[in-house]
């Protein structure tokens, strides 16, 4: 693979791929309700809602920034000149949708909505075929051995390998 940079399209962005399944279950919630409320309290998921969408919020900034701070692009079509391993990468390889995926859960409970937690499902899915294959595809094309080193001493989603 030589490729000018892991995503090409304006599409493949993590925006996008939780976006539309948080549209659709918009949707899908005022065609055919399906409260979460059903499963657990309201106060409780209100409460659980609140603290999932600020942390996941804060991993995504966390990231963002760490992102900048080593003048790293986020956009699609500008390459990576460098491997980010330290900071909020030491412990999860994919930190940026690692905090999507816990925002979007922490959405689902303040919104009451079990379908956004529903469509979280194949949303992970689309994250991992979409985004992170040809993510690790081109960094390890582009890398090599210190990106082989890097997987293996840290997890795709969150910790660390013993």
């Amino acid at each position: 693979m030589n490729r000018r940079a892991a995503h090409t399209n304006a599409w493949e962005t993590a925006e996008t791929i939780f976006g539309i399944p948080f549209l659709l279950s918009l949707i899908l919630g005022y065609l055919i309700p399906l409260p979460l409320s059903v499963l657990l309290p309201r106060a409780a998921s209100v409460s659980v809602g609140i603290i999932l969408l600020v942390i996941g919020s804060a991993i995504i900034v966390m990231t963002r920034r760490h992102f900048s701070q080593a003048g790293q692009p986020t956009n699609p079509g500008i390459p990576t000149t460098k491997l980010i391993t330290t900071g909020i990468f030491s412990w999860s390889r994919n930190p940026l949708y690692l905090g999507g995926v816990v925002a979007v859960i922490g959405l689902g409970a303040l919104l009451n909505s079990l379908w956004l937690l529903i469509l979280l499902v194949p949303t992970i899915a689309a994250v991992h075929f979409i985004l992170i294959v040809p993510e690790e595809q081109y960094l390890e094309a582009k890398f090599g051995e210190p990106y082989h080193q890097y997987v293996r001493s840290v997890r795709r989603w969150v910790g660390r390998h013993r």
